[in-house]
């Protein structure tokens, strides 16, 4: 079978030292100059700087007369509010053979459009850790029964609330990929049990079994967790539907940290309405920001936090390290990690 021409070209041979032109943010190289020059002491260096302009040795060029090979949309670009004219860009310029994301995610069409250029694309796992952390924040409180707590202590009530052990729980983490990993990482060692779900299945340590997307409607209803960590492609969006939602535990908690588009949204609120399932945590959404009309907001079952979940103290250091790691992969030739897989991307 033919391979599309995205895929042939992404294992085309890696360019060599002296070929590497970094198109960068000013403030990311400032952070790391020294490093980008450790691992790649040859590597012209062309900058954007904070008003969007581009920079090379000191002078400021044209868009047109740059040919990086290189480029690093990182944290700082995707927070930065002229982030466009960088991805501008990097769609623009013909020369591109790399590009690292800061995201866990490529649904983006503008990721699509980049691939279809012909280059090597690799996503971030940096974030996995905080999200890893998030969850389990979120099911313990559920557990423990929180809520209950602080409203016994604003009535100076004291009582007893039995609750719910992680270890007598069962996990379904559909999307067992390096996120999902690091949640069970986390769940493993409280005891939970857990099963993982995956478009290629295989065992790992902290899971009872990691299974095909096929099975998953004979997992949801084991399941006292369940987790949407996947992404967002043709074949998973809208995959949590009425059908989902009916096959869980009544009792159960559903957590959606991978994408809004994954979820049935009008299928979750009904299935909340009728008791199943017991509390959705929410941190992703169709629409963002979350429109203040929404009926998420007020819902008693759902608890809502604006895609925070990446937000860990340690995230922005993985990421640089992430990076600085890749760039000296590149500059010798050897594999990248966390190379995008084709099925993966939008269509362009």
């Amino acid at each position: 079978m033919q391979l599309d021409s995205r895929v042939r070209l992404a294992h085309r041979p890696l360019m060599n030292e002296r070929d590497v032109d970094l198109l960068i943010f000013e403030p990311s190289y400032r952070r790391l100059e020294h490093e980008i020059a450790r691992v790649a002491p040859h590597a012209r260096i062309i900058l954007m700087n904070e008003a969007a302009e581009l920079i090379v040795n000191g002078a400021t060029v044209a868009l047109e007369s740059i040919r990086p090979t290189v480029a690093w949309p990182n944290l700082d670009v995707f927070v930065w509010e002229k982030r466009r004219e960088y991805f501008r860009a990097l769609l623009k310029v013909p020369s591109l053979q790399w590009v690292q994301s800061a995201a866990a995610g490529v649904d983006d069409a503008v990721f699509g459009r980049l691939a279809a250029k012909g280059l090597i694309l690799t996503n971030s796992d940096s974030q996995s850790p905080a999200i890893a952390d998030y969850v389990l924040g979120a099911v313990l409180d559920f557990f423990q029964r929180n809520d209950e707590r602080r409203q016994l202590q604003s009535q100076a009530r004291w009582e007893r609330l039995d609750f719910r052990e992680l270890g007598d729980t069962s996990w379904l983490i559909v999307g067992y990929g390096r996120i999902g990993r690091e949640i069970a990482r986390r769940a493993h060692a409280f005891g939970a049990t857990i099963t993982g779900i995956r478009r290629t299945p295989h065992p790992d340590e902290f899971t009872s079994a990691v299974v095909g997307m096929d099975r998953l409607g004979a997992q949801l209803p084991q399941a006292d967790v369940v987790i949407l960590a996947s992404g967002l492609n043709e074949a998973t969006r809208g995959m949590a539907d009425r059908d989902f939602f009916a096959q869980m535990k009544p009792d159960s908690i559903f957590v959606n940290i991978g994408r809004g588009g994954l979820v049935d949204e009008d299928a979750l609120l009904a299935a909340l309405d009728g008791g199943t399932p017991a509390r959705a945590v929410l941190d992703v959404f169709q629409t963002e920001p979350l429109p203040l009309d929404s009926p998420f907001w007020q819902h008693p079952r759902v608890r809502v936090s604006a895609h925070t979940s990446p937000h860990g103290s340690g995230n922005a250091r993985r990421h640089d390290a992430l990076f600085i790691d890749n760039l000296g992969r590149y500059v010798r030739g050897e594999p990248l990690r966390n190379m995008v897989k084709e099925a993966d991307l939008p269509k362009s």
